[in-house]
């Protein structure tokens, strides 16, 4: 039977290129997605006190639902973006799933 074992003391040259390309992929795409929502929210806020003309707040501030939501998309993609740089987790968790596949079908 394969050993199915996912931890590696040793890596080739190869496989490191290829775990540092995602990784940097993955950073790439969250820092990109924090300047947008930063750029965009700011380009809101500014366009509100415009058309407000004061600083009081005496008109409902309508970017928050805008800054809301957005975040809390922007929290999931950071909390996704962790997840995956975790190799450590990562590796326990494919390990733990081989585990329980191999004990459902009786492979040992």
């Amino acid at each position: 039977m394969e050993n199915y074992d996912i931890v590696k003391n040793e890596y080739t040259e190869e496989e490191l290129i290829e775990i540092a390309k995602k990784r940097i992929k993955i950073k790439r795409e969250l820092y990109s997605h924090i300047a947008a929502y930063c750029f965009v929210n700011s380009f809101l806020v500014f366009i509100y006190f415009i058309i407000v003309g004061d600083f009081s707040f005496s008109v409902h501030f309508w970017p928050i639902w805008v800054i809301s939501a957005w975040g809390l998309g922007l929290l999931f993609h950071v909390f996704e973006s962790l997840q995956e740089l975790n190799f450590k987790y990562n590796v326990r968790a494919v390990n733990k799933e081989l585990e329980r596949i191999k004990k459902k079908l009786d492979v040992e």
